[in-house]
């Protein structure tokens, strides 16, 4: 089955299935990832639903909700979750570069406030497929696929290997962002590692997260995830082997 599926508005839609989890794999066209879902065309919106998409997680900022592609294309066509894994409590942190990326990563999901539990909880509920998006598909949206499929028992090779196929893509994201109000003026201030998708900053992620929290479920329950999201999680996304 295809893992990256094309579309007209965006370049860094794929499906998060096929993966092996624990006692299973991950199941096809339930959980995608992708960049910039405010931009779909009319061709786009009918394509996602026909991929079974019922429920979507936009983790922009109200900033970038404000500034960048007006109403969002499938509000109203899904449940539209707003969870701002950046926001002005931690805003700050992506600039910090006495901190690695992997680094600050790890201290944005901390400090998301209801942000990454809220998250996690709507693909937990969702009735149908459900699709996060952030603006370019890498940072936020790489750290809830980090956790999600960590959870479900995805080996870290898998997780680093999903993060970095982003990498493909990052040209056209970067000229998607270069162009938009909401990027233009701060786009020079971000900093040069921030438009990366590396093996070894997953890597460094997943290693910072589980030497501090000891496992993916310890991080989620740190904020604010229970143990019976987190079972009706497994249950959605991962089919079991057969006997």
């Amino acid at each position: 089955m295809a893992r990256e599926i094309t579309l007209e508005g965006c370049v860094n839609f794929r499906d998060l299935g096929g993966y092996r989890a624990d006692g299973g794999h991950v199941r096809w066209r339930r959980l995608f990832r992708s960049d910039a879902l405010h931009e779909l065309t009319a061709a786009d919106v009918a394509a996602v639903r026909d991929l079974g998409v019922r429920t979507v997680i936009d983790l922009r900022s109200d900033f970038e909700r404000s500034y960048d592609g007006g109403p969002h294309p499938l509000d109203g066509a899904v449940e539209l979750v707003r969870a701002p894994i950046i926001n002005e409590g931690n805003g700050h942190v992506m600039g910090d570069t006495s901190l690695t990326l992997a680094q600050r990563y790890a201290r944005i999901m901390e400090t998301s406030g209801t942000a990454l539990a809220d998250t996690v909880a709507a693909i937990a509920e969702a009735p149908g497929g459900a699709v996060f998006h952030c603006a370019a598909g890498k940072d936020r949206t790489g750290m809830v696929s980090a956790v999600v499929l960590g959870v479900l028992g995805v080996s870290n090779e898998d997780v680093v290997a999903d993060y970095a196929m982003t990498g493909r893509n990052l040209s056209g994201i970067e000229a998607r962002l270069r162009r938009h109000a909401a990027y233009e003026k701060s786009y020079a201030f971000v900093p040069r590692d921030a438009m990366t998708a590396e093996n070894a900053t997953m890597g460094e992620l997943i290693a910072d997260l589980r030497a501090r929290h000891g496992d993916m479920a310890a991080l989620l329950a740190s904020v604010g995830v229970g143990a019976g999201t987190l079972r009706d999680l497994r249950t959605r996304l991962v089919e079991p082997d057969r006997p």
